[in-house]
């Protein structure tokens, strides 16, 4: 057979080979398909059975008790023996009550007259009163006049004088005293000192302060000044001076 008379058997049967690929290719999704259905399906697993065990929960004295060896019976406390006999002991050792009762105080025996209740005492003597009292500064009639004459003293201010005659000694005490609790000494060698001067208006109100003696430190002037102005102001001037204004000297000291 000639080549042309083969290719022209091939082109009488075309399909004939392309059928067979086909027919595999069928064969083979099908295979496949049986397959994967195989896979998908569960499996059913055999495990052997579970055995369970009964277990018992023993608490741990019934174990000490458990493990300890057989035969021997648990010995019970005996705590009631001992309880008996200190109770009986004691009741013995207790003193037999007294026939004869005690009196009761207060109240007196029979056939016993009762004692009289005893007196206070009498007071003894008073001690006499003080026939003098302490004598307090008190308001002389002499006068406080005079620059030069010396005065009362209180707190390291002394009072030097007054300007006029001035016979009221107890406002002379009330404005010492005034100043002298203002005044503020500062610490300074001994006898340092100075004057200072005011006037006293019927009001009682404070003018004209100035240092009429200086101590020779400025500082020691000021705190007596200042004295002054925080006393300020001073009780109003006896309504029986005749003046309008009263001038003071101070000494601080």
């Amino acid at each position: 057979m000639t080549v042309s008379e083969v290719l022209e058997e091939r082109n009488r049967r075309p399909d004939a080979p392309h059928g067979l690929a086909v027919a595999l290719s069928l064969a083979a999704h099908a295979a496949f398909v049986v397959f994967l259905v195989l896979i998908s399906q569960p499996r059913k697993l055999t495990t052997p059975p579970l055995m369970s065990l009964p277990v018992r929960v023993v608490s741990p004295g019934a174990l000490a008790r458990l493990s300890g060896p057989p035969g021997r019976p648990a010995a019970r406390p005996q705590a009631e023996a001992p309880r008996k006999r200190v109770i009986e002991k004691i009741r013995d050792e207790a003193p037999a009550p007294s026939a004869e009762a005690l009196p009761l105080p207060g109240k007196p025996k029979k056939g016993e007259a009762p004692k009289p209740a005893p007196r206070a005492s009498a007071p003894g003597p008073r001690p006499a009163a003080c026939d003098s009292a302490v004598e307090l500064p008190s308001a002389g009639n002499g006068g406080l006049g005079g620059s030069g004459s010396p005065g009362l003293s209180s707190f390291g201010a002394s009072l030097s004088g007054f300007d006029s005659d001035f016979p009221f000694s107890y406002y002379a005490e009330q404005i010492q005293a005034l100043i002298g609790a203002n005044w503020l000494k500062p610490d300074v060698a001994e006898g340092t000192a100075c004057v200072v001067t005011f006037r006293i208006q019927r009001s009682g109100q404070v003018t004209d302060v100035k240092v009429e003696t200086s101590s020779g430190l400025a500082f020691y002037d000021r705190a007596a000044a200042r004295a002054i102005y925080s006393a300020n102001p001073l009780p109003p001037l006896p309504p029986e001076f005749r003046g309008e204004q009263l001038g003071v000297h101070i000494r601080f000291q």
